[in-house]
């Protein structure tokens, strides 16, 4: 048998794929890679675990003939190719939803048809939107970017559809940050490492420091995804959060650790990112906790910066 993992070159894919080497479920399987190289990691496909059994696919998730022939004998899927930088989407809003919605509900579908045991859809907490309240699973979403409606909608079809025959777990992410082979620097913590890194000041906005968000650390992350396939399935959406930090925290620690920053601030009449915290009691209830501190996260990234500290 097989295992899937769609955009398996990027951010999260990356580190999924060579956990998936050394996990007692999945290291005797064929580990098979899905990705159109949108963004061109041609990096992550080196050094791979030489005794693992890997396949590479180059296409587009929204190619039918080829999602259909990637899943043949594959027993769990991780689907994680995305239109991911919310952003982006704002200007490419029609791809953003071909992508994250079209395609994904395809893919669930076809799955299902080729007998798919569990289906993992990682997801994202930006389908909630903002409140002043500790969101948990059951928050009336309302996103606030064509990415989180995309993904919003992507999930309610896979979960109304989903009918027991094929597990199926979708995973809400915090706001991810940490080293991987597939880096990526448009989130806060991971931008102002490579800011810090190399020189240049941190810019925030004033006010801004209070503001709350969900963090989580990308090993967890890919963790949470190992746990969804062996030990979830229930048809549910699970809120994965490390801890819920202000971004005060993340500036502390990147002062910490990069101990020359600069920081400067600057009025704004309006702050792009509003305050929200996320509840992961129900997925820590089911047996999965977070490992990874912030603080730790910020030292990783610094020790890969080295060279330049």
């Amino acid at each position: 048998m097989a295992v899937l993992v769609t955009g398996g070159l990027g951010y999260l894919g990356s580190r999924l794929v060579r956990e998936l080497a050394d996990h007692p479920v999945f290291s005797n399987q064929e580990i098979r890679i899905l990705d159109n190289f949108r963004q061109p990691r041609f990096n992550t496909l080196w050094n791979l675990p030489s005794y693992a059994e890997y396949s590479f696919i180059q296409a587009d998730i929204r190619n039918r003939e080829a999602v259909e022939a990637a899943i043949k004998d594959v027993d769990t899927v991780f689907h994680l190719a995305a239109v991911t930088n919310a952003p982006e989407s704002f200007d490419i809003p029609e791809k953003t939803r071909e992508v994250n919605y079209e395609s994904a509900v395809t893919l669930f579908q076809i799955a299902r048809q080729a007998d798919v045991e569990q289906f993992v859809n990682v997801s994202t907490c930006s389908v909630y939107g903002t409140t002043e309240h500790e969101i948990t699973e059951d928050f009336d979403c309302e996103p606030e970017s064509p990415y989180g409606e995309a993904k919003l909608h992507a999930e309610k079809e896979m979960l109304s559809k989903d009918d027991g025959t094929m597990g199926l777990t979708a995973l809400r992410l915090g706001t991810v940050y940490g080293w991987t082979t597939g880096m990526r620097f448009d989130t806060v913590v991971d931008k102002f490492a490579l800011l810090a890194a190399t020189g240049q000041p941190l810019t925030v906005y004033e006010g801004a420091e209070e503001q709350k968000r969900p963090y989580l650390h990308v090993g967890d992350a890919v963790n949470s995804m190992l746990f969804a396939a062996t030990e979830l399935g229930d048809g549910r959406p699970y809120n994965v959060v490390g801890q819920n930090a202000e971004l005060q925290d993340v500036i502390d620690a990147i002062e910490r650790h990069f101990p020359e920053v600069e920081i400067g601030y600057t009025e704004a009449e309006q702050l792009n990112q509003l305050s929200y915290i996320v509840s992961d009691k129900r997925i820590s209830e089911a047996g999965f906790d977070t490992t990874y501190t912030l603080d730790q996260g910020v030292a990783e990234l610094a020790d890969k910066f080295r060279g330049l500290l």
